[in-house]
């Protein structure tokens, strides 16, 4: 049987954009009710749900406060809306490129308020005072070999995986051994130090850096303490606790990690204490598993039990 590579959690958002009326929600006020709430048009539901996350000072998955400031303006409340972008922006838990350029409803009629052009220029200045104090190159660096990573991932998903897999190796390696000089010089490298998106492909780096699980399992306690700190997402914590945990031959604990069988079928690996499975899923930012599960037979087009 093959391993199958668990897929970054932004991308899996936008499959389970696109795949939530199969899906049920994980429990009553979850991010993931939330997001079936939306897909139904009921924003106004949607975004009561999400301020009520928010002001608890919940955690979302990776990119879904994008979905909170949708919700509010698709709503009509577009004063909070504005508020959400601001301190969402200053607390660096919101891409601009996305508030510039996504399309949706919500976001759309929020360019069109007047009062647009002048929150944006206070988000722009807020992101170049946060641009000033990032490694601008070795977050460039970061970007690129993501790139080269995602182009051998999915060219292996494309040609069925299994062996296919294979193929993505010098990628990897190559990857591996380049980080591994970094953080020896430069330390992990963090939201504060390469930006949100330099700091999620430094993880995805070790994620499928499956060649080398002593270097994944010498990461994993970096990882987890930037996350502590705000310097990373719980979620991918949660995914690289499970590659290593099968890695060192124990059951995983968060439920990521899958087989395909003989029959095309993917399975889930063994899982440490399963009943207690989606809690431990939802204190990570993790759809449930029956979500997580529609996600993988959306992305890889196969039966997933």
């Amino acid at each position: 049987m093959a391993s199958i590579h668990a897929l970054r959690l932004a991308p899996a958002l936008l499959a389970l954009l696109a795949v939530a009326g199969s899906a049920h929600a994980a429990g009553a006020g979850s991010f993931f009710e939330a997001l079936q709430r939306y897909q139904d048009d009921n924003f106004k539901g949607c975004a009561d749900t999400l301020g009520a996350m928010y002001r608890s000072n919940e955690r979302f998955p990776d990119g879904g406060e994008l979905l909170l400031v949708e919700c509010t303006a698709a709503a009509g409340d577009h004063a909070a809306a504005m508020a959400y972008v601001l301190a969402l922006l200053a607390q660096d838990r919101l891409p601009l490129e996305d508030l510039l350029h996504k399309d949706r409803p919500g976001l759309n009629a929020l360019r069109a308020e007047p009062a647009w052009p002048q929150m944006l220029a206070r988000a722009e200045a807020m992101q170049q005072q946060r641009a000033g104090l990032i490694d601008a190159a070795l977050r460039q660096e970061l970007l690129d070999r993501e790139s080269r990573d995602q182009a051998a991932q999915h060219a292996a998903i494309a040609a069925g995986g299994s062996e296919a897999f294979k193929g993505t190796l010098p990628v990897a390696s190559a990857n591996a051994e380049w980080l591994k000089a970094v953080i020896a010089e430069k330390g992990w490298p963090t939201r504060s130090k390469v930006g949100r998106d330099g700091a999620k492909a430094a993880w995805l780096l070790v994620q499928h850096a499956d060649q080398d699980p002593d270097f994944q399992a010498k990461v994993l306690p970096l990882i987890e303490r930037a996350a502590k700190a705000d310097e990373a997402d719980r979620a991918d914590v949660a995914l690289l606790t499970d590659r290593v945990l099968v890695a060192q031959g124990k059951p995983q604990r968060y439920g990521s990690q899958f087989v395909k069988g003989d029959d095309g079928v993917m399975r889930l690996r063994l899982v440490e204490d399963m009943p207690g499975l989606d809690a431990r899923r939802r204190s990570m930012g993790l759809p449930s598993l029956a979500e997580y599960k529609a996600i993988l037979a959306e992305s890889y087009g196969t039966a997933v039990d």
